[in-house]
Parts: C-alpha cells; sequence; structure tokens
C-alpha cells in the first residue's frame, strides 16, 4: 500500500501583497493560522460577517488531521478520553502491540508533566465534569452543519445514524448504562438497540455473530476532505485568501495590538486580529510569546478503499476495538489508533494494517481490493481532552482555537461560529467558558 496525497483543491491560493496593512475602519484584517476543519470554519464564519480573512497553512487545505478521520458528527461521543480507567490503559500501552491506544515516552520535561495533569484529568469528578461541558456544547453542533448547508457550503452529509456494533454482550450492556448517563447530562438523541441476529437484519454488511449494535440514530457523518473543501471554497469565493505550503515561524506584535504574521517565504501579513488553530504546532508558535497550551500530538491512521462484498449502511464504531467504519458511497474508511506522543507524520503500516484486520474482523464479508487513500494525522489532544478556545490572556488582537482531539469534525463548524462572534463583535460567549485557556493556570493556582 502507498502513501497518497489527499484531495487537494487546485483553485484556492490567491498570494497576498507581500506587506498587507491592516483592514480599514469597520472592517478587520483577520490572519488565521492553520486550514484544518477548526481553522476553516473560524475563516469562514469570519468572512460571512464581512471581514477580510487571510488562512495561511504548512501543506494543504485540509491535508493534516482534518483529511483521513472517519468524519462522524456525534454530539453522543463527545466525552473526554482523560477518563476513569486511563492509568490503567497507559500502562498498558507501553507493552501492547495491539491496542488502539499507545504512548510514546519523550525525555523532555514537558511530556511528563503533560502525561501527569491527563492522568489527574482522568479522575471521577474531573472527568465527569469535563464529559458534561463537552455534551452541553455539542448538543448545538448538528444544527451547524445544516446551517453551512443552507448558505451554500457544499459538503458530502449523510443521515443514516451511527452504529455502535459489539462483539461480547457485556459491552453493549455496559454501554447501556453509558446512554444512561449521556441521557441526564442532557443527550437527547434517538437511540434504538438491536440484539443477536437483528442486528444483522439492521445493516447485513455486519457479521451475523456479533452480539448486538447501539443504533444512533440522530448522528450524521461527513466526508472530512469534502467539507474542508467546502469551506475554502466559499472562503475565497466571499473574497477571503488562503495561501498554502507557507509554515508561519513567528507572530510578531504591535503597540498599536496589531500582529505581523511572518512565514518561513519571509512573507509579512500585518493584522488587526490572528486565531491560532495550527493544532498540536499551535503551542510551538505561542511558546516564544510566554504563552503555555498543554497539548500533545495523538497519531491517527486510516485507510479508504473500494472492495468487494457488502458496503455498510451505517457509520459504524466497532467497539472491542475502537475502530471506526465509515461508507462514502461505495468506498469505505477504516480508521484508527490514537497514539500519544508519536509526533512524526510516518504512515506506520504495521498499526495501519492492524486497524484494517480488526476493522474487517466486524464485517460479514466486505474486503478492501483497491487502496485510494492512505492516511496518518494528529489529533490535538490537551491534557484534559476539552478543547482550547478563546482570547489568549495578556496578547490583544489573539485567539486561540484548537485541542479538539477526536471531535474535531463534531465541533469545527460550532467552534468556528461561536469564535467569530467573539473576535469579530467583541460579544462573550458563555458557551465557550469550559475551554478556556485560563483553566490550566486557574487549576495550577488551586493546586499550588
Amino acid at each position: 500500500m502507498t502513501l497518497l496525497a489527499p484531495h487537494r483543491t487546485q483553485t484556492l491560493r490567491r498570494a497576498p501583497a507581500l506587506h498587507q496593512q491592516p483592514g480599514k475602519v469597520g472592517t478587520l484584517k483577520i490572519t488565521v493560522i492553520g486550514a484544518g476543519v477548526i481553522g476553516l470554519s473560524c475563516a469562514y464564519e469570519l468572512s460571512e460577517l464581512g471581514h477580510e480573512v487571510t488562512v495561511v497553512d504548512a501543506g494543504d487545505v485540509g491535508a493534516g488531521g482534518s483529511a483521513g478521520n472517519a468524519g462522524w458528527v456525534t454530539p453522543f461521543l463527545s466525552t473526554p478520553r482523560a477518563a476513569p480507567g486511563a492509568v490503567r490503559d497507559a500502562v498498558r500501552s507501553f507493552t501492547s502491540t495491539e491496542g488502539p491506544a499507545r504512548m510514546r515516552a519523550h525525555i523532555e520535561p514537558g511530556f511528563a508533566m503533560w502525561v501527569l495533569q491527563f492522568l489527574r484529568s482522568s479522575s471521577k469528578a474531573r472527568s465527569g465534569r469535563a464529559a458534561a461541558s463537552l455534551q452541553a456544547f455539542s448538543r448545538q453542533a448538528i444544527g451547524h452543519f445544516d446551517s453551512l448547508a443552507e448558505r451554500g457550503v457544499a459538503f458530502e452529509q449523510y443521515r443514516a445514524g451511527l452504529a455502535v456494533v459489539f462483539k461480547q454482550a457485556g459491552n453493549l450492556d455496559h454501554y447501556e448504562q453509558l446512554l444512561h448517563r449521556t441521557r441526564k447530562l442532557g443527550y437527547d438523541g434517538e437511540v434504538t438497540v438491536h440484539r443477536g441476529t437483528a442486528a444483522a437484519e439492521f445493516d447485513p454488511a455486519i457479521r451475523r455473530d456479533v452480539a448486538g449494535v447501539m443504533h444512533l440514530e440522530s448522528e450524521r457523518h461527513v466526508r472530512p476532505e469534502t467539507l474542508t473543501g467546502g469551506l475554502a471554497k466559499a472562503i475565497t469565493a466571499g473574497g477571503g485568501q488562503i495561501i498554502e505550503h507557507e509554515r508561519v515561524t513567528r507572530l510578531v506584535p504591535s503597540a498599536r495590538g496589531t500582529w505581523t504574521v511572518v512565514t518561513a517565504e519571509s512573507r509579512s501579513i500585518l493584522s488587526d486580529q490572528v486565531v491560532v488553530a495550527a493544532g498540536y504546532p499551535s503551542r510551538t508558535l505561542l511558546r516564544p510569546l510566554g504563552v503555555t497550551v498543554p497539548l500533545e500530538a495523538a497519531k491517527g491512521t486510516s485507510m479508504t478503499a473500494h472492495g468487494e462484498g457488502t458496503v455498510p449502511s451505517h457509520p459504524l464504531k466497532l467497539y472491542e476495538n475502537m475502530v471506526a467504519c465509515s461508507p462514502f458511497g461505495k468506498a469505505v474508511r477504516l480508521s484508527g489508533t490514537f497514539d500519544i506522543g508519536r509526533r512524526d507524520s510516518t504512515l506506520n503500516h504495521k498499526r495501519l494494517d492492524m486497524v484494517v484486520r480488526q476493522g474487517t474482523g466486524y464485517l460479514q464479508d466486505w474486503r478492501p481490493t483497491q487502496v485510494d487513500v492512505e492516511w496518518v494525522g494528529h489529533r490535538p489532544t490537551s491534557v484534559d481532552d476539552l478543547p482550547v478556545i478563546g482570547p489568549v490572556p495578556g496578547h490583544q488582537g489573539l485567539y486561540l482555537a484548537t485541542g479538539h482531539g477526536t471531535l474535531g469534525i463534531t465541533l469545527g463548524p460550532l467552534t468556528g461560529a461561536l469564535a467569530a462572534q467573539e473576535i469579530a463583535h467583541q460579544r462573550h460567549q458563555s458557551a465557550l467558558d469550559p475551554f478556556r485557556l485560563t483553566r490550566f493556570t486557574q487549576r495550577a493556582q488551586r493546586s499550588a
């Protein structure tokens, strides 16, 4: 199998002048760093509000963590990985080669601190508060996908729900308890359980011997590269600009409250506001400003292929192995792994082969015959597995939107809409309060 470049839109790049002046009165000149689903969502909403937007990315539009994921829009699964049991899973990850999550230790002190804080966030009390915050936030998510479609953003969207497939009956019983707890947090989606042979009748692509399926009927999925491509086209159609293949190296503030965004190509972009939505590299970009963002890279991988056999009619969460299976027309994407600390962009074929082998183990007869894309990307993950969204304290005109982990697609359009209101209109969005950067310093002060 060969690592292929994801879909790329060729008409996006319109290079601005080498030195650009801040926007005129009433119109902000805003630079968004990062062309994944978070950055593009922010840029699109800001453009819709009438501001001059430039998006800068070190690679192709949508080619990072947004490109090859499962594309699920899933309020139900909006829960933190920092949860009870994380300590046990972390210990196992050092020795297991088949587990969905692994951890690679680094000698730098910052990594050890990240791990310690992540494990502290896994306590029942802290994890419970984080889950409640994510559930309250994600309840707004699906409506923002409808809003994008109504405004003419073109992307593939499917409304078949999401099916969680279980090989073991005990795991299905456990998940029903999780459903009960999630209901208490306000989840109101339609859910149906199919046990035994009814599971195969529900979706003939599923093996006949599984224990059961929980169908989350209200969830959706999108093909993520069409979402980022659609947002990018809408941004440029509205007069915005997208610069690909230029890594931002510095953010330089001025005494007037404006910013200069400097790229590796020696381009200087003067801006009234800067939105940092660069995923894991956001922490490196902000460090010279004295801003600490406790992020780590969680490496994921996927294969998108055409094949022989019965294609699933629903996206499937294959529970015991934590593999995601998403049908996109006649193509199927199998994705998985959450490898903390694996910061390189090299495709680990052993890990990908594991994902494919484990994923097809839940399917009756579908097998890949023609590989379209193999992908590797990083999910920026904070120490409490919550996003980091909001103004950067002490730095007027600087805004941060990152750390969405595996929920970038689910929460991307929602994040963009609320962030744009705060940036453009200075309207405080209380829904973002649990995700402010200040929460980390406040916890440190309480612990001192």
